[in-house]
């Protein structure tokens, strides 16, 4: 028997172990691997007498994962040392040992987490000139920029991990350690969600999709988008390859107002009676091509029927959410934090979880997959008000565990290609599972929300007076500039497309003057801004009379 020394792996290097045992034959369920994970800590421990709850404890102590004791239970069924009576279960200690293969991968995966970690921190430090950082801190930096919903999450050097995940893209030790991990984690929320039968979805499930997934699916949001929504329909489409349809996609009726009010303020930039400055990819793709309102409205009639008879999206049928029936069930008083973001989003996004709790009759599940009604969105405000009402109503009902009222694509996609059967196969992974591509929407989300934010300042320093003609100029285009797509974002330019100081944006001021080719658009976007700003103030006027 190998005495080991306890020590405290963190989730990243968890992660890169489970991927790593999973890739090895002779284990065939995850129940089989986590059984490795247990005898470790048995060992480690000196322990041969436990329950289930505190091997879940100390799998969470050791490992940082956090394991349904029912599945902590399962696995230790079958193990062949383990004796239980009465809720606790004795392990001979001549029968237990570490499996060499285990020690070696979970070596493997925590000397890969100190280098990771180092290369990260040299290059934060040179970036950013701060030669303090600290390593406990940036590991869990790096673990959420990994692992956790881009949309949900945006950390202090978040911006800088994609970076330098995308300055070594072609670093194959790197890229295949970070791709580890991420693959880890999908194995791991398959154990986390206590998703136990595999090769099929056993209950029917209506899936609401938001504005930005229909909008990638037919490929208004550029390629890596599209090809992370192609990944969710082929799993729902598998899924739906038997006799009885599993898996319904919705979208809400406010959403179908939502998509045509985009579709009409195409229709009057195409037509002039609005002024294009900065361009949403979406708004870009459909407005490409158009020369007349009429162009746009044939865009978005191809639109509807491609969601309906390409991928079989429909309207939600349901029109009564406000009806008698549903008034126990109504969650639009909610009280949510209102600082991040605009108020009407989260009263949205309220509304849309109401919804889905009055679908539901108000009915409390642990799993997302068996919830009958859940949204799909990578909408910020969604997710992040349907993880604290679920915190909320988990605390004050007294719930061990409840699923969520929204997910995000890339967390949908995983659980349905686990439950599908995929985990300890050969098939690829999502795509999504890529970490450079992970890096790039990271970074495309901030490129965006800077561009916006330097925007509105550029517009209002021009309002004002403190800047003229030329430099207000100089700096839109400068925006405009700015890859947003994802798929436009190479490593060798990053720092720099990332870079939106003063003194970058003001660089081509000089150049804008003499370059002929600018002066055109330099005219266009003048006339533009002064239009915009005509604009908001005759609204200002009508709301004031």
């Amino acid at each position: 028997m190998t005495l080991l020394k306890a020590k405290t792996t963190s989730i990243m290097a968890s992660f890169a172990t489970l991927k790593s045992l999973s890739d090895v034959k002779k284990y065939q369920s995850p129940y089989q691997i986590l059984r490795e994970f247990i005898n470790y800590i048995i060992v480690a421990d000196s322990l041969y007498s436990f329950s289930a709850v505190e091997m879940k404890n100390r799998l969470n102590n050791h490992f940082s994962f956090s394991i349904p004791e029912a599945v902590v239970r399962t696995a230790l069924k079958n193990m062949p040392s383990a004796v239980l009576a009465d809720g606790i279960y004795t392990i001979s200690k001549t029968e237990v040992c570490v499996d060499e293969l285990f020690e070696e991968t979970k070596k493997e995966a925590d000397e890969y987490e100190t280098r990771i970690i180092q290369l990260l921190s040299e290059y934060i430090s040179v970036r950013t000139g701060n030669t303090m950082i600290s390593a406990e801190a940036l590991s869990k930096e790096l673990a959420c920029f990994l692992v956790d919903d881009e949309s949900l999450h945006s950390t202090k050097y978040s911006d800088l991990i994609g970076e330098f995940v995308l300055k070594n893209e072609q670093n194959k030790d790197i890229q295949e350690g970070l791709n580890k991990i991420r693959e880890g984690s999908i194995l791991y929320i398959g154990l986390s969600h206590s998703i136990g039968e595999t090769g099929s979805i056993t209950k029917p499930l209506t899936l609401y999709l938001g504005t930005e997934i229909l909008f990638s699916l037919v490929g208004y949001n550029g390629e890596i988008f599209q090809q992370f929504a192609d990944d969710f329909f082929s799993q729902v489409r598998t899924a739906n390859s038997g006799k009885t349809k599993k898996i319904t996609l919705h979208y809400f009726s406010e959403i179908k107002k939502e998509m045509d009010e985009f579709f009409g303020t195409a229709s009057e930039i195409v037509e002039g009676k609005r002024h294009r400055l900065l361009d949403k990819p979406a708004m870009k793709a459909i407005t490409d091509g158009c020369h007349t309102a009429a162009d746009v409205d044939v865009k978005k009639s191809d639109f509807y029927h491609k969601l309906q008879y390409a991928f079989g999206i429909t309207e939600d049928p349901q029109d009564n959410y406000y009806g008698e029936e549903n008034f126990t069930s109504n969650l639009e008083s909610f009280d949510y934090d209102d600082e991040d973001d605009k108020r009407k989003k989260k009263e949205t996004a309220v509304k849309f979880i109401s919804h889905i709790n009055k679908l539901r009759n108000g009915t409390r599940f642990h799993s997302d997959l068996d919830s009958e009604h859940i949204i799909v969105t990578n909408t910020k405000a969604t997710l992040l008000i349907s993880q604290e009402l679920s915190e909320e109503i988990k605390t004050t009902e007294g719930l061990d565990k409840i699923c969520n009222f929204a997910i995000s694509l890339d967390r949908i996609t995983s659980l349905l290609w686990y439950k599908l059967g995929n985990g300890f196969s050969k098939n690829d992974f999502p795509s999504s599972v890529n970490a450079a591509l992970k890096a790039r929407i990271v970074l495309s989300a901030s490129i965006a929300k800077n561009a916006e934010r330097e925007f509105a300042k550029i517009k209002k320093e021009y309002a004002d007076g403190l800047i003229d003609d030329d430099q207000a100029t100089a700096r839109i285009i400068t925006l405009r500039n700015k890859p947003v797509l994802p798929e436009d974002l190479r490593g060798d330019d990053i720092d720099e497309i990332m870079d939106f100081t003063p003194e970058y944006l003001s660089r081509y001021e000089e150049q804008v003057k003499k370059n002929q080719k600018d002066l055109k658009e330099k005219e266009e976007v003048i006339e533009n801004l002064k239009a915009d700003s005509e604009r908001k103030l005759s609204e200002k006027d009508e709301t004031i009379a």
